[in-house]
């Protein structure tokens, strides 16, 4: 349907209704379109050695706080501490890279891991906090 096939009172640029009607559907076909988003299944497919969650969560937590630490110490050589993560969990890096691909592909999914990454993160800090109340305590 075109313009000039609408209703004549429609076209006057001093009718409130129609412009705001040709507004609400310009509006909406534009969120309509440009605002959606999956959150269905992998995109990505599967690599061969996929970590289970049991590894890649604590795996994920560690590089994190790895990466924080490196950013407010300038003498830290990142890389040791990388290779030394990857040969603790038996992984490679290459492995690790695969599996956080896929698993980012799947957002739903991987928004549960991230939550579950920070609850271990927390928790981590909580048990350090607590460490170092005891060792005021004590001396």
């Amino acid at each position: 349907m075109s313009l000039r096939e609408l209703p004549k009172q429609l076209h006057k640029t001093n009718n409130p209704v129609g412009i705001t009607i040709i507004m609400l559907a310009m509006i909406s076909s534009f969120f309509s379109t440009s605002c959606s988003v999956t959150t269905e299944g992998p995109r990505v497919t599967e690599p061969t050695q996929l970590l289970p969650d049991s590894v890649y969560i604590p795996l994920l937590a560690n590089i994190q706080l790895m990466q924080v630490w490196n950013s407010s110490s300038d003498t830290m050589a990142l890389d040791s501490v990388k290779n030394e993560l990857f040969r603790v969990f038996k992984v490679s890096e290459q492995q690790f890279l695969e599996s956080h691909r896929y698993y980012q592909s799947d957002f739903e999914g991987q928004r549960v891991r991230l939550d579950s990454v920070k609850v271990l993160i927390e928790t981590e800090k909580r048990r350090v906090q607590e460490y170092e109340q005891n060792n005021k305590q004590t001396n």
